[in-house]
């Protein structure tokens, strides 16, 4: 039996939204916004789950998985995201990169993992905003 080598970057976050799912789902099915979130990824659809989210290969200046998991809450949702990746090697979008384990890698991890969550707390928080303000809510 193969024993599955984590990625190098795994990440995941939960965030409760006041709204629907099905209000979730939608904003995040537009793949007009994936570009403007995520420039440096091709996401490629592989598990829509309707209202539940959706499942993407990741490929460009990563190559791996991403999730977004819509989970009803009553009054409202969780969203969970899930991104796990490794840097692409130079030159190729779907080649894994190597990682050293040296201090320069480590390094250069770290940053991207912090550039990854900062990312993708604005945009959740974005869609929170969003959602919730069409609610009235302040």
């Amino acid at each position: 039996m193969t024993e599955a080598i984590p990625s190098s970057i795994d990440i995941s976050d939960d965030t409760f939204i006041l709204t629907s799912s099905s209000a979730v789902a939608e904003v995040v099915r537009d793949q007009n916004r994936w570009r403007i979130w995520w420039p440096d990824r091709v996401l490629t659809v592989y598990s829509d789950r309707g209202d539940k989210g959706l499942r993407w290969t990741v490929a460009g200046e990563f190559v791996g998985s991403a999730e977004i998991w819509i989970e009803e809450s009553t009054p409202g949702v969780i969203v969970h995201y899930y991104l796990r990746v490794d840097p692409t090697r130079e030159g190729s979008s779907l080649l894994k990169g190597s990682i050293t384990g040296s201090p320069r890698s480590d390094r250069y991890l770290q940053k991207v993992r912090h550039r990854q969550v900062t990312t993708w707390k604005r945009i959740v928080w974005q869609i929170k905003d969003d959602l919730e303000g069409m609610r009235g809510i302040t």
